[in-house]
């Protein structure tokens, strides 16, 4: 599927591969890491690393990914600082998901399955270093994990400074 960078308005070939592996730092790895087990220990049940913050674009990736683990999706809830305007719903493989946007700066997105079950993931940015980024999926993972998204992401090199909650 051929889209435009949005960078340099420049048409390109989507291949499937994080940015950071098109560009020869990363080989193939992570954008998706789950928690499936019967318990829920930790803050985090996954982290994600979105390709880029084009929500019409990242949202079904995201909803693709995770079919056959947590189907099926009904809402998914994202940061409105990171990702702007959002639509209110998307149709994706012929089901109506809803997306909510609250303006909590927290890096991470709350998933809803079937109504009923909420999963919270950390969102590592897509400019993320593959080595941070990583680092960062590995540590929300944890299941002794007490650190919220912001300090994780600060703590591993992921976003330089300190964390924004």
């Amino acid at each position: 599927m051929a889209d435009v960078d949005p960078d340099t308005g420049a048409r390109r070939r989507d291949t499937g591969a994080h940015p950071a592996a098109e560009a020869g730092r990363f080989g193939p790895g992570p954008v998706l890491r789950l928690e499936i087990t019967g318990h829920r220990d930790g803050l985090f049940d996954g982290a994600w690393w979105p390709y880029s913050h084009r929500v019409n674009v990242e949202i079904p990736r995201l909803i693709g990914g995770l079919a056959g683990h947590w189907d099926p999706v009904t809402r998914v809830g994202v940061d409105l600082e990171t990702w702007g305007v959002l639509p209110t719903r998307l149709v994706i493989d012929d089901r109506v998901v809803w997306i909510d946007g609250y303006p909590v700066a927290d890096d991470t997105a709350l998933v809803t399955r079937d109504d009923r079950a909420l999963f919270s993931l950390l969102v590592v940015p897509p400019e993320a270093a593959p080595e941070a980024a990583v680092a960062a999926m590995a540590r929300a993972l944890d299941p002794g994990n007490t650190a919220a998204a912001g300090t994780i992401l600060t703590e591993t090199g992921v976003r330089p400074g300190h964390p924004r909650r």
